[in-house]
C-alpha cells in the first residue's frame, strides 16, 4: 500500500514509485553511497582498494555500492591492464553535480551540530 505524504511543497501527494525522492532515496539511502560520494567529491580520482579504507565498509558492500553508482551514471569505473590491476573512480558530470548539494547537507548538519566532520 502507497502512503500518502506531504511533500516539501506542502502538498499532500501519494508516494509511488515514479516519485523523485524515493528514487534519489532508493539510491543514495544505502550504506556507503554518502560516503562514498563524499571521497570522490573531496579527493577526485580514487583507486578502490583506498576507497574502501576510506569508506571503512566491507569491500563486497563497497562493490554493490560503487557499481549501483556507475550503473546510473554517477560515478566512472576505469579499469587499467596492468599487473597488478589497478581500478580508478571519479565522478562523472552527473556526479559532480552532486557536490553543491553534498556542502549544503555537510554545512546543515554542522549547523545543528549533528555530527562532527
Amino acid at each position: 500500500m502507497e502512503s500518502v505524504e506531504t511533500c516539501i511543497e506542502g502538498v499532500r501527494v501519494r508516494c509511488t514509485k515514479d516519485c523523485p525522492y524515493r528514487q534519489v532515496l532508493s539510491l543514495f539511502g544505502k550504506r556507503y553511497t554518502f560516503t562514498i560520494l563524499r571521497i570522490l567529491a573531496h579527493e577526485g580520482v580514487v583507486r578502490f582498494n583506498e576507497i574502501a579504507r576510506m569508506a571503512g565498509g566491507s569491500t563486497k558492500t563497497i562493490t554493490e555500492r560503487l557499481n549501483d553508482l556507475v550503473r546510473f551514471g554517477v560515478v566512472r569505473r576505469e579499469a587499467f591492464a596492468e599487473i597488478p590491476p589497478r581500478v580508478e573512480y571519479s565522478l562523472t558530470e552527473k556526479g559532480l553535480d552532486l557536490k553543491p548539494a553534498l556542502t549544503m547537507i555537510r554545512e546543515w548538519g554542522k549547523k545543528w551540530n549533528l555530527f562532527e566532520c
